[in-house]
């Protein structure tokens, strides 16, 4: 059986359960099991298992995140020499944040939190780019990379 053969069997499978909350139940399981046998899904296609498990774009809750912007950025950017006492003072969170509004450039990610019965969460994470949804960047399989992305700030 090829590997292509392989995946939408497993489509068909998971798809095969017809109560959402099972689907829920079954993916939760997998992902705390060895085998990971649909990862797979959430690798190749992860919006179609957002809406396998009844996902609701309208409920992405969105974060802004400031790249860092460190004080080697800052001479570097502006060609001057090293200060110890500036290094010392340097608040990374707060020049990040600062950098971020001046620029206009920030990144934007959204988390949608699948809830099932027996208080499982599955959550997936989400990529902007100008104000529109561009992807899924993180599935209930890789949990635990999600956030991170520089300095969240509002």
């Amino acid at each position: 059986m090829t590997r292509k053969n392989n995946i939408e069997n497993l489509w068909i499978e998971l798809s095969s359960i017809n109560n959402i909350d099972d689907r829920i139940i079954t993916i939760y399981k997998d992902i705390h099991s060895d085998l990971h046998k649909y990862q797979i899904l959430a690798e190749q296609d992860p919006r179609r298992l957002f809406e396998l498990l009844g996902g609701d774009y309208s409920e992405i809750r969105r974060s802004k995140w400031a790249i860092d912007y460190s004080y080697d950025d800052y001479i570097e950017e502006y060609d001057i020499e090293y200060d110890d006492n500036e290094a010392n003072e340097w608040d990374l969170e707060e020049k990040s944040v600062e950098r971020a509004h001046d620029t206009g450039y920030w990144y934007v990610t959204g988390i949608s939190i699948i809830e099932g019965p027996d208080n499982i969460n599955l959550q997936f994470e989400f990529e902007y780019c100008e104000g529109y949804l561009d992807g899924i960047i993180g599935t209930p399989y890789n949990q635990t990379e999600h956030g991170g992305h520089g300095v969240l700030f509002h």
